[in-house]
């Protein structure tokens, strides 16, 4: 009898035990049910605020940011940039895109989808422009290259708040052929320079229109499937509206010793070089002030602007050196 009264209170210990597990596991449940079902909730407000981002940045660079079109002009407008794509070049003739505040919280990296942008009705360049990739017995690549980066216009980096947008700077409608010595150091720089310039400058954002300088005499990359133009010199041109301020860059496609200082022109020159009208939206005062602004310390960082331009070698007396001629 002593035994079988054990036995009872173990089989009643054991089914209280089980009876409170099972409540805490229940529990545990439906507290991660909830995690779920709130994190579904804030996806889809993020998603939903992002768009709205999206929608003003769409109809900022409509007001404000595209250049004048052409009667033969296909304009293709993306999620967070909108350009015009030459066929004869096989590349942009120039992409426009905002700098936003966003960029200071964004945390998308890079997405490397090169693809082909289904937009341009004429279609694009593609990977065989640049490279080609053959498959290996063991599963890898060999690449062939051909000399040239596949260089963003609107860098993907000015997207990285938004993966869908940043996805879309992979099309290879924003894309040009750039020296590697070109696109990863000056251009990177250039780049860097408006980025930083953002976030010094918070409460404004950044309209900017890039593109290859473009002409009938340009060569062309030799193995490209697409006879792809090689461009000589690039532009960028940059409109801050809240603080009145506006410059310019046309940068060489090579190796640049001489720092950014040395490339700043003001937007007119650009027009009068490319044939395109920036900024024609705004009103005919407005306009004819700010392209004519050619100062970059506005835009330069509190250490560079103390910077001083190295003296071209011509002007330099005899057995003296400047700075970029020491360097080298």
């Amino acid at each position: 009898m002593k035994y079988l009264f054990i036995s009872i209170i173990c089989i009643l210990q054991s089914i209280t035990f089980t009876a409170h597990s099972q409540s805490i596991f229940d529990k545990i449940n439906i507290k991660n049910d909830s995690l779920v079902y709130y994190k579904n909730i804030t996806d889809r407000i993020q998603f939903e605020i992002e768009e709205l981002k999206l929608d003003q940045i769409r109809s900022d660079i409509s007001k404000v940011g595209l250049p004048r079109l052409d009667t033969t002009d296909q304009l293709i407008q993306h999620k967070a940039m909108s350009l015009v794509y030459s066929e004869k070049h096989e590349q942009p003739q120039w992409v426009s895109h905002i700098i936003t505040t966003d960029i200071r919280y964004g945390a998308e990296g890079r997405s490397n989808d090169f693809r082909v942008d289904p937009f341009v009705s004429t279609g694009t360049a593609t990977e065989s422009d640049y490279f080609l990739k053959t498959l290996k017995t063991d599963g890898s690549y060999a690449y062939d290259g051909f000399g040239y980066d596949r260089g963003h216009l609107a860098p993907s980096a000015d997207f990285r708040w938004s993966a869908q947008a940043l996805s879309e700077s992979y099309y290879y409608s924003n894309m040009s052929p750039m020296l590697a010595d070109f696109n990863r150091d000056s251009w990177a720089k250039l780049e860097d320079l408006f980025r930083s310039y953002i976030y010094r400058n918070p409460e404004t954002q950044l309209y900017i229109v890039t593109g290859p300088v473009l002409s009938d005499d340009l060569p062309k990359i030799p193995r490209a499937q697409n006879n792809v133009t090689i461009p000589k010199h690039f532009f960028k041109v940059a409109l801050d509206l809240t603080n009145n301020r506006a410059i310019a860059f046309i940068l060489p496609n090579s190796k640049n010793e001489n720092p950014l200082e040395s490339y700043p022109v003001n937007i007119a020159e650009v027009e009068s070089i490319t044939g395109i009208d920036f900024f024609h939206q705004l009103s005919d005062d407005i306009e004819a002030k700010l392209e004519t602004l050619k100062d970059p310390k506005p835009f330069l960082s509190g250490s560079e602007q103390s910077d001083v331009i190295p003296d071209h070698p011509t002007k330099l007396p005899r057995n003296t050196y400047n700075t970029i001629m020491a360097k080298s």
